[in-house]
C-alpha cells in the first residue's frame, strides 16, 4: 500500500476520530491531495474495520474511473486484488468483510436505494442539494465530501455551519509529493485572479463571467436524423496543449448542440491522431471535420487519410462566434470529461479594473476551441446556404 501522507490525510484522519463529527467539509484547490488523502484514510478504516459499507459517490461513474478509482488503485498498489475487484458493479470487498463501492449521483437507484455506513462526496460542488441529502439519510455513520471551492454552494449554506462539521482547508503547498514542475505550473496562473483564487489558494470564487453557465449532461448522443447533422471540430497542440477532437450533433430546429469529446491529448504526432480517428471510427470522406485554419500544413497531412478536414471558419472575432453557440443549448456526453471542465471554467477575460471584455479567455479553451471550430463552421455555413459558398469549401 503506498505510504505517501499528507498534512490533508492527517487532518481528515484527525477530524474522523472524534465522536462529535459527522461530516467532514475538504475544500481547497488543485493538487493537495484532497481525494487522495481521503481514500487511503477509508481504506484504512475498511481494512481494520468488519462489515462496514463505504460508498464513494461522484457526478457520473467516467469521473470516478479517471479520478477516484484510477487513485483507490494506486493507493492500493501491490495490495491490490483483483479477484477481490467486481468490475462490474465497481466493488472493492475487503478481507475484513467490510466493501468500498463507486457509483454516479446520476443512478437514482444507488442514490435512493440501499444504506451505508460511511458516504465519501467527490466534487461535491458538482452534485445537487437534493441528490446529497438522500445519500446522507441513508449514511448510519459519518458524511465525508471534497471539491474546489468554485463557488458557494450547499457545502458552505447548510453543512459547514454545523457544529458536527469540520471544515479542512488545504492547497497545494500542503501536497509535498508534488514535482516542481507540477508547482511551477500551478504558479503560472497567477496572472488570471479568479483561477487563482479558487485552485492556488482554495478559496471561495465565483460564477462570475462564464460564457456558458448553464449546459445539460447527457449519457450518450443521439442517432443521426430528425433534423440532426454530425460534423467534427479539431483544434491542434502538441507539446503543452493539447490535440483535441470534438463530435457534434447539430438541431437547429430545436437549438441544440450536442457535444462527445474524442480525444484531448498532448504528444500527439498527425499519425496518431490519425490512429485514434480511425479507432474512434470517424467517418472518412464523408462527415466534415473542420480544423484549426492556422494549421494548414497539418490539415493537408490528415486529409491524406482519408478524412473530409477542412479550415476553420474565422471571418469574425471569438466572441462574435461564440454568441452563435449562445443561442443553442449545448448538451456533453459524461464521459467528455475535459471538455465538462473547460466548460465550468471558460469565462469572458476582466480588463485591470475588473469590467468584463467582450473577449473570451485564453488559456483552458482546447475542447472549447474545437467544438467552436466545428459548430460555428457548420452554422455560419448553414445559415448563408444558397446565397454564396464559402472560400474554403
Amino acid at each position: 500500500m503506498l505510504e505517501t501522507k499528507t498534512k490533508v490525510y492527517y487532518a481528515i484522519r484527525d477530524a474522523l476520530r472524534r465522536p462529535d463529527v459527522r461530516y467532514v467539509n475538504s475544500e481547497g484547490g488543485t493538487r493537495s491531495s484532497k481525494t487522495f488523502s481521503a481514500l487511503q484514510v477509508l481504506i484504512e478504516i475498511a481494512k481494520g474495520c468488519r462489515g462496514l459499507i463505504i460508498s464513494v459517490v461522484s457526478e457520473t461513474f467516467p469521473h470516478l474511473k479517471r479520478g477516484a478509482i484510477r487513485d483507490f488503485k494506486e493507493i492500493l498498489a501491490d495490495e491490490w486484488q483483483e479477484k477481490a475487484w467486481n468490475k462490474s458493479s465497481a466493488i472493492y470487498a475487503f478481507d475484513s468483510g467490510s466493501i468500498i463501492e463507486f457509483f454516479s449521483a446520476d443512478q437514482p437507484g444507488k442514490v435512493h436505494g440501499p444504506a451505508r455506513d460511511i458516504l465519501f462526496i467527490n466534487e461535491a460542488n458538482h452534485i445537487s442539494y437534493d441528490t446529497a441529502r438522500q445519500l446522507f439519510v441513508r449514511t448510519r455513520l459519518f458524511i465525508l465530501f471534497d471539491y474546489n471551492p468554485t463557488h458557494a454552494f450547499w457545502a458552505h449554506e447548510e453543512i459547514a455551519p454545523r457544529n458536527n462539521c469540520v471544515s479542512i482547508h488545504s492547497t497545494y503547498k500542503d501536497n509535498d509529493y508534488l514535482t516542481p514542475f507540477q508547482i511551477a505550473e500551478i504558479e503560472s496562473n497567477k496572472g488570471d485572479e479568479n483561477w487563482w483564487r479558487v485552485y492556488g489558494e482554495g478559496k471561495v470564487g465565483q460564477l462570475e463571467g462564464l460564457i456558458f453557465p448553464d449546459f445539460d449532461l447527457v449519457d450518450e448522443m443521439p442517432q443521426a436524423g430528425g433534423g440532426l447533422r454530425e460534423v467534427y471540430g479539431m483544434d491542434f497542440g502538441f507539446t503543452n496543449d493539447p490535440s483535441t477532437l470534438i463530435r457534434e450533433m447539430i438541431d437547429t430546429g430545436r437549438k441544440e448542440i450536442w457535444i462527445e469529446e474524442i480525444f484531448y491529448a498532448t504528444g500527439m504526432l498527425n499519425s496518431a491522431m490519425a490512429a485514434a480517428m480511425e479507432e474512434a471510427q470517424v467517418p472518412k470522406r464523408s462527415t466534415l471535420i473542420f480544423a484549426d485554419c492556422a494549421e494548414p500544413k497539418t490539415i493537408a497531412e490528415l486529409a491524406g487519410y482519408g478524412y473530409n478536414i477542412k479550415p476553420c471558419y474565422k471571418a469574425t472575432r471569438k466572441a462574435e462566434q461564440l454568441q452563435i453557440m449562445k443561442g443553442y443549448r449545448l448538451k456533453v456526453t459524461k464521459r467528455s470529461l475535459n471538455t465538462i471542465r473547460e466548460l465550468r471554467n471558460y469565462c469572458w477575460m476582466q480588463d485591470k479594473d475588473g469590467r468584463w471584455l467582450n473577449e473570451p479567455q485564453e488559456f483552458g479553451d482546447h475542447a472549447m476551441d474545437a467544438a467552436r471550430y466545428g459548430a460555428v463552421t457548420f452554422l455560419t455555413q448553414y445559415a448563408n446556404a444558397g446565397r454564396y459558398t464559402l472560400s474554403f469549401l
